[in-house]
C-alpha cells in the first residue's frame, strides 16, 4: 500500500530536529515546504494529510480544493485557524495537542511571555526603549510600578493561568482568578469575573477561543476594570472587542495593554486594523507577533511530540467514504 501524501509546512522544524523527519517519513510521503496561502489550494488536491502554518486559514474553500484530504494536523493547542466543524462533517480528522495536559505541563513559553508583558507594561518598557533610541536618559519620565502588592487577576485558570499565578506568587503579588472549575492553590482567591475586574491592577487572559468566548471582553468588561489597570492577552485576539479596547486606551481608563495576539493576524495588511494602527503610534500598547510558543526549546518539544501523535492517529484511522 502506498504511503499517504503529507504536506508539511514547517520545514524549519524538521531542520531543527531530524527526529521529526524520521517520524514523518516512517508513515507518509512527505512534502516539506512553505507554500503561500494563495498557492495552497493547488498543492492540496492530492494530499491526504495537511499540516498548515498557523497563519494560514483552512476554510471551506480550501477544503473544497482537497478532495483526498483525510487529516489536518496542527502543532498547537489552538485550532481557530481551521474550520474544524466543517472538516469533521466531511470525515476529516483534526489532530492538535490541545488535550495533551501532561505533556503541555513541560512547555512554559507562553506563560513566560505573558509574564514578560506584565513586567513590560508595568515598567513602561516600550517608552524606555524609544527614549534611548532618541538619545535620552530620563528615569523620572518613565517611572512605572513595582509588582509587589499589586493584584493580578487571571481569567481562565487552566494550565497557563496556573503557571502565571506561580510567577505572581513568587513576586509576592496577591492573586485572584476566575474559572468555572474550583481552584485549589492556596495563594489564589477565586471569585466571579465581574468582581475580579474591579479588584485587579493587571488582568491576564488565558481562555480558549470558541463561539462562547469570542468577544467576551468588550466595553462593559473594560469599564469595570480599575482606572489605570493593564490588560494582557496571550490567548487569541478574538476574545477582545478591539474597538472597545482602543477607546479604553485613548480615554486613559486603561493604563496599557500587552498583547501577543490580535484579530486579523492572517490578513496581509494588518494596518487596516484600528488596534494595530493605534499601537504603531502609542506607547501604552506593547504588541508581539504571536510568539508565545515560538522558542527553540518549546518548538522542539512540541513538534516531535506532535509528529508522533500524528503518526499514531493516522495508523489508527479508518478509511472514510466521501459523500
Amino acid at each position: 500500500m502506498p504511503l499517504p501524501g503529507l504536506l508539511w509546512q514547517w520545514p524549519e522544524l524538521i531542520e531543527d530536529d531530524p527526529r521529526v523527519g524520521q517520524v514523518l517519513d516512517g508513515f507518509a510521503s512527505v512534502q516539506s515546504s512553505i507554500v503561500s496561502r494563495v498557492d495552497l489550494p493547488a498543492h492540496v488536491r492530492t494530499c491526504q494529510i495537511l499540516v498548515p502554518r498557523l497563519e494560514h486559514e483552512i476554510d471551506v474553500a480550501l477544503l473544497d480544493a482537497a478532495p483526498c484530504l483525510r487529516m489536518i494536523g496542527t502543532p498547537s493547542t489552538g485550532t481557530d485557524h481551521i474550520a474544524v466543524a466543517e472538516a469533521q462533517r466531511r470525515g476529516i480528522r483534526v489532530v492538535s495537542i490541545k488535550d495533551e495536559r501532561e505533556f503541555l505541563d513541560s512547555v512554559q513559553s507562553t506563560a513566560e511571555l505573558a509574564w514578560l508583558l506584565v513586567l513590560a507594561c508595568n515598567r513602561n518598557l516600550r517608552t524606555c526603549f524609544k527614549q534611548i533610541e532618541a538619545g535620552g536618559w530620563h528615569a523620572q519620565s518613565v517611572r512605572g510600578h513595582e509588582l509587589i502588592d499589586r493584584t493580578l487577576g487571571i481569567i481562565g485558570y487552566g494550565r497557563l493561568g496556573r503557571m502565571v499565578s506561580r510567577f505572581a506568587h513568587a513576586f509576592r503579588m496577591p492573586v485572584i482568578a476566575s474559572d468555572p472549575q474550583p481552584i485549589t492553590d492556596d495563594w489564589v482567591r477565586q471569585m466571579p469575573q465581574e468582581q475580579l475586574l474591579g479588584a485587579a491592577d493587571i488582568v491576564t487572559l488565558h481562555v480558549h477561543l470558541d463561539d462562547r468566548t469570542r468577544g467576551m471582553f468588550g466595553a462593559m468588561q473594560l469599564a469595570k476594570m480599575k482606572r489605570g489597570a493593564f490588560l494582557v492577552n496571550t490567548s487569541r485576539g478574538g476574545l477582545i472587542d478591539e474597538d472597545a479596547l482602543v477607546a479604553a486606551l485613548e480615554s486613559g481608563h486603561l493604563g496599557g495593554a500587552g498583547l501577543d495576539v490580535i484579530c486579523g493576524e492572517r490578513e496581509e495588511d494588518r494596518t487596516r486594523r484600528p488596534l494595530f494602527r493605534y499601537a504603531m503610534t502609542h506607547d501604552n500598547v506593547i504588541l508581539t507577533p504571536h510568539i508565545g510558543g515560538c522558542t527553540v526549546e518549546s518548538q522542539q518539544k512540541v513538534v516531535l511530540h506532535f509528529a508522533r501523535k500524528l503518526r499514531d492517529a493516522w495508523q489508527k484511522s479508518e478509511p472514510i467514504e466521501r459523500e
